[in-house]
């Protein structure tokens, strides 16, 4: 029965979601140039079979096409969210991670794909999952995003994090103790490192992510080395949960590709960064997303407003700080909450952190297109992440000017076409509270 369900809510989203014309002409107000990082005003976009046929002015129309005037909308290539959780969903209090970590894995499997479509609807098209996801549950949702006929984002995945003994954690009880081998890989030496490393790719990840730095430990400079160089020898990059200086700084000098929050981050270390070409991934929020998180732990009044402040200067500093010493950045959400956000409108929220940061639109949007595309690989960023010629058809439509007012366009999404196929977003999907 339970079969049958899913495939009538495949179909169902199919009908609601998908057009089934093959061939597009595209009328745009403005087209994001990634590449250049600026705004080209009234374009047209011609899209054949899911491919970008052309971008121009007064393009040439062959055969049956339909034509969308989205005049008044800006366009960009798909947004690319390169830090999810979409198999965890932990709500705001002491026993948040026990809970989320214990539901069934077909419930959370329900839940991932759900957040996949939310995702989409805030105009994501791909994600990077970064662990959390039990043993491998992050495959089967890849699998399942694949080979369904929803339009839902693709879907990157790592596998369990490969982390010192005892997770993330400082101390669990002993009842909860076992979430720990079911949400990591504990690695204890080199040897056993390397090992991890095969297995995962055995499983097919995408991604090795590895958590320099714990409640518990930190791997050592050995076990980092082994973990990034076998990883590298097959072909696979790695990236580090590495939130203080010193374990960013052993992630770097070990060869990892990137590193994921970084909240304190020397100028010497983000020099390194950019010398080795090491990315950052800052999973940062909003000034309003950052004051219900707060309110969300009991803090109020100028307590909250003061810790909020706080940490937003901190983190604002260090990524223009990271910017100027010529580190790449990528964006990254980490949003994976169980609060009165929609986890799709949480997700594009750290875009507007970096904006709040004093960045302009045009060099945010690069963070989530290309930078984002070629953080993937070579063979990822000649498909997405910018809108010429040859490349998928994943794109957003803004309503608005994007480039002009973008913190209210960046929440008002028209249309999105992932792989040539449109998607409609109801018009509350954008909200910053969830109603229901």
């Amino acid at each position: 029965m339970r079969s049958i369900l899913s495939a009538v809510f495949l179909l169902m989203s199919t009908i609601v979601y998908g057009q089934t014309s093959e061939r597009y002409l595209i009328k745009v107000g403005k087209l994001y140039h990634a590449q250049k990082k600026i705004f080209l005003k009234n374009k047209e976009i011609l899209v054949v079979n899911g491919t970008i046929e052309d971008v121009g002015q007064r393009l040439k129309k062959t055969g049956s096409v339909k034509t969308i005037d989205l005049s008044k909308c800006t366009v960009t290539p798909g947004l690319i969210d390169m830090h999810t959780h979409l198999l965890f969903h932990q709500k705001q209090d002491k026993n948040g991670f026990v809970l989320a970590s214990k539901l069934p894995d077909d419930q959370r499997l329900k839940h991932g794909f759900e957040i996949a479509q939310q995702n989409l609807e805030a105009g994501i098209t791909t994600v990077r999952d970064l662990g959390n996801s039990g043993q491998y549950l992050d495959i089967q949702l890849q699998k399942q995003l694949t080979a369904g006929k929803a339009i839902v984002p693709a879907m990157f995945v790592s596998g369990p994090i490969l982390s010192p003994p005892g997770g993330q954690f400082g101390k669990l009880s002993r009842e909860d103790s076992v979430l720990i081998k079911q949400e990591y890989r504990e690695i204890r030496g080199a040897d056993d490192a390397r090992a991890a490393v095969l297995e995962h790719a055995k499983h097919g990840v995408n991604v090795i992510k590895v958590c320099m730095n714990t409640d518990n430990g930190v791997l050592t400079a050995e076990e980092i080395r082994a973990i990034t160089q076998t990883a590298h020898e097959i072909g696979i990059p790695v990236t580090a949960h590495a939130t203080y200086d010193a374990s960013a700084r052993a992630a770097v000098l070990a060869g990892v590709n990137g590193i994921e929050h970084g909240y304190e981050l020397s100028d010497s270390t983000l020099i390194l960064m950019a010398k080795r070409g090491t990315y950052l991934v800052p999973t940062d929020v909003s000034g309003e997303l950052a004051k219900i998180l707060v309110a969300g732990i009991g803090m109020s009044g100028k307590e909250a407003d003061d810790y909020a402040s706080q940490f937003l200067n901190r983190v604002h500093d260090r990524l223009r700080r990271a910017v100027d010493k010529g580190v790449t950045i990528v964006a990254g959400s980490d949003f994976y909450l169980d609060i009165k956000v929609k986890r799709g409108r949480g997700a594009v929220d750290v875009l507007l952190s970096y904006y709040e940061a004093g960045l302009s639109s045009g060099e945010v949007l690069r963070y989530a297109t290309l930078n984002a595309a070629q953080a993937l690989g070579k063979d990822i960023s000649n498909q997405i992440g910018d809108i010429r010629k040859g490349m998928k058809a994943d794109l957003v439509f803004f309503n608005g000017d994007l480039e002009q007012d973008f913190a209210k366009s960046l929440l008002d999404v028209n249309m999105v076409m992932k792989n040539g196929r449109t998607f409609y977003p109801k018009a509350n999907d954008a909200n910053l509270v969830d109603q229901h």
